[in-house]
């Protein structure tokens, strides 16, 4: 697919076969709407109304009738994708084959992928059908045809917030409906950059869907990895350079560093020192002035502005820390810009220190919710599952605790954990019922082992490096990120030099978020233990109290969670604190009861007391709280007990999208009673509408939450 660079007249010359409708000009991209196509307001455009006179004086990035440039905007490059050999969602895969087995793409140079195999690397994605995506959200199977395997044609177009080298991609359809513009922007999900799959597959995918352009930003992380050994890293778009990098730690005595540590790695989010969570809502913001920008230039006849915040539908929708981000979007929205949130599972920390809120659950006391960071929640999690897993005992009906047979040295954390006074008697009854005191329920349990497994130290461990502006040397807890055994066989975390993954291969792999897996039972890059009384390797195989004894590196841990309440690592959370304000903006925040990452009580919860406060009766929030789901989406190994919590992000966002534009009216918030697929673990049957109960427009009044001058009312 030819790749140009954009003129200023962004007049596109291109040989491409184009379709019909494209062939008058030179490609769809730069047929220009007239400008009495478009509506005067927002009102008038969503519902069909015949107005057709144009509004030009509300542009949200200058407030001219000019199109200007924004001074911050670096333009990278633009693609058109014809929807055959490449597209904007599966980078020319189609739904079928990555719906059908895992796909393993051939690269002509693998120690050299050019943009469009990265790119590709990025969007391949195994998409299990059993779990809903393909028939209940996301891909619509029953919609698709050979001709149609889920390809949309448009364009792309990739930049930069140079100031904070933060990287947006717009997506523009060949079928953008100029006539009732909108625009959909995803921040994206956890550490990624702004070609995260899920991000692109089922939140963008629904925007395009909608014929709505979509732009996403990476919030000024975009899964920035940077070699020390080799002084390597990757640009914003996973080009491999030892200049010009989306992140360069600068390091003293760097060969002394290498020669004491070699094979380490510095990450963006963990080293930067630039806490970037504190500005989320900004680097949104910027995208959605940034597509503004590029649809009234892609379009425009004259170079004024014909798409502004006033007749054109925007649309904020982002899941895990990314919904942190739609919401920290809203509350610093003060022009109005946004009509609409959705934010699922959202990473957010509301601040509780003026205005304390409460949770009372079906006919239990109420309890005055704490204000208790990531950081600080999983490191005690972190410091506590190991010891606790053979006290988990199978909920309900399932004999299957996912992961526990992993973990054959739990008694040695428990002893561990008593030595330092943090247990009394260093049982793993008593490691859960703190556990369970803290935040993480009975019915969470049995994804601890899996959990911690998959996530060890290194979910806190990001957070409080952040948070602290923690630089690479300082290697906080004696702990740093190395490149580990890469092959399962006679696997134990030692560090290693990358061999059977190439560094370059690593962009296509990584979401910025460690560990970073090669199978499931070997990381490529994670977090090491520099002290560990063997060799350094990965806390989950390291002793530190006994050579012989596998501990899971308890003096790492119990100083991880000590760091989350150092003072330093405290003025970063403040920095991260959410308002509650929404400015009255339309949101729903979707959330699984049974979320073991981003706890209910902490996140959530406590968020949406708090906005029941801070906006009282102007607030158009709607907190919609769904059982059996959690942060996983309900593949093995808990396909038998939990649902896919996308299904209920898009719901909710179709929800929105009919009130804005017919005005439905909204559901209330509610909690939404699911019923698990069943059946054996791996070997769970096809998810039906009969276990994914939609949200009610008028729930079972015994369903409803009530929410109110602070107080948070759920039904068991």
């Amino acid at each position: 697919m030819i790749q140009i660079k954009i003129l200023a007249s962004l007049i596109l010359f291109s040989t491409i076969a184009l379709p019909l409708a494209a062939q008058t000009n030179t490609t769809k991209a730069t047929q220009l709407v007239d400008s009495t196509e478009v509506s005067t307001s927002k009102k008038n455009t969503m519902t069909g109304d015949t107005n057709t006179s144009v509004e030009v004086n509300s542009n949200p990035q200058i407030g001219n009738t000019t199109i200007q440039k924004p001074k911050w905007l670096v333009r990278d490059t633009l693609t058109y994708y014809d929807g055959d050999s490449n597209d904007l969602v599966t980078a020319g895969l189609g739904f079928t084959p990555l719906s059908t087995a895992t796909i393993s793409p051939e690269v002509e140079n693998p120690t050299k992928p050019n943009f469009q195999e990265r790119r590709q690397a990025k969007l391949n994605r195994y998409i299990d059908t059993k779990n809903g995506e393909g028939t209940l959200f996301g891909f619509r199977k029953q919609e698709l045809t050979p001709l149609f395997d889920g390809k949309i044609a448009g364009t792309e177009i990739l930049a930069i917030q140079k100031q904070d080298g933060v990287g947006m991609l717009l997506q523009i359809p060949i079928d953008f409906d100029k006539n009732k513009p909108c625009i959909v922007a995803v921040p994206a999900t956890d550490s990624d950059g702004v070609l995260n799959a899920k991000d692109v597959q089922i939140r963008g995918l629904w925007g395009l869907r909608h014929n709505c352009a979509v732009v996403y930003n990476d919030k000024g992380l975009g899964n920035g990895i940077y070699d020390i050994d080799h002084n390597l890293g990757f640009t914003l778009w996973g080009e491999v350079q030892s200049g010009s990098m989306l992140f360069y730690p600068s390091i003293n005595n760097r060969e002394q560093y290498i020669q004491k540590y070699p094979h380490r790695y510095a990450i963006k989010q963990l080293h930067s020192k630039l806490n970037t969570e504190a500005r989320w809502g900004e680097h949104v913001l910027k995208s959605l002035e940034f597509a503004f920008y590029e649809i009234n230039s892609m379009f425009s006849p004259n170079d004024q502005i014909i798409f502004n915040k006033d007749n054109t539908l925007v649309l904020v929708y982002g899941a895990s820390d990314g919904g942190g981000a739609a919401l920290k979007a809203g509350e610093l929205d003060d022009q109005n810009m946004i009509d609409g949130i959705v934010a699922v599972n959202p990473q957010i920390q509301p601040n509780l220190d003026t205005f304390p809120v409460t949770l009372k659950i079906g006919s239990s006391a109420p309890q005055q919710l704490d204000a208790k960071s990531i950081a600080n929640y999983s490191a005690y999690g972190a410091l506590y599952i190991p010891c606790a897993i053979p006290a988990i005992k199978a909920y309900k009906d399932n004999s299957y605790v996912p992961y526990a047979n992993y973990f054959l040295y739990s008694q040695e954390r428990c002893n561990a954990l008593k030595n330092a006074k943090l247990l009394t008697n260093g049982t793993p009854k008593e490691a859960l019922e703190k556990l369970h005191k803290y935040g993480w329920t009975l019915e969470m349990d049995i994804q601890l082992p899996y959990f911690y497994y998959t996530e060890s130290i290194g979910l806190p461990y990001q957070y409080i490096s952040a948070y602290g502006k923690y630089d690479v040397t300082e290697n906080m807890c004696n702990f740093s990120v190395a490149s580990t055994q890469q092959n399962p066989i006679y696997y134990s975390g030692k560090v290693a030099p990358l061999e059977e993954i190439s560094f370059e291969q690593i962009w296509g792999m990584a979401n910025g978020h460690l560990p970073l897996w090669n199978s499931h039972d070997a990381t490529v890059l994670d977090l090491v233990e520099n002290e560990d009384l063997n060799t350094p390797r990965r806390e989950f195989y390291s002793s530190s109290q006994t050579k012989d004894i596998i501990d899971y590196g308890t003096e790492g841990s119990i100083c991880v969670y000590q760091k989350s309440q150092e003072p330093r690592v405290e003025e970063g959370i403040k920095q991260v604190m959410a308002s509650g304000n929404l400015h009255g903006i339309k949101t729903f925040i979707v959330h699984g009861r049974n979320n073991v990452k981003q706890l209910p009580n902490y996140t959530s919860r406590a968020y949406v007391a708090l906005n029941s406060l801070v906006e009282g009766t102007q607030s158009q929030l709607r907190y919609i709280e769904v059982e059996n789901a959690s942060y996983l989406d309900g593949r093995p190994p808990f396909d038998n007990t939990l649902l896919p919590i996308d299904y209920y992000g898009e719901d909710a966002i179709e929800w929105l999208w009919a009130n804005l534009t017919t005005q439905a009216t909204l559901p209330v918030s509610q909690v939404v009673h699911t019923k698990p697929r069943g059946g054996k673990s791996g070997y769970a049957p096809q998810i039906t509408n009969k276990n994914l109960k939609p949200i009610m427009q008028s729930p079972n009044r015994n369903d409803v939450i009530q929410k109110n001058d602070g107080k948070l009312i759920l039904p068991n």
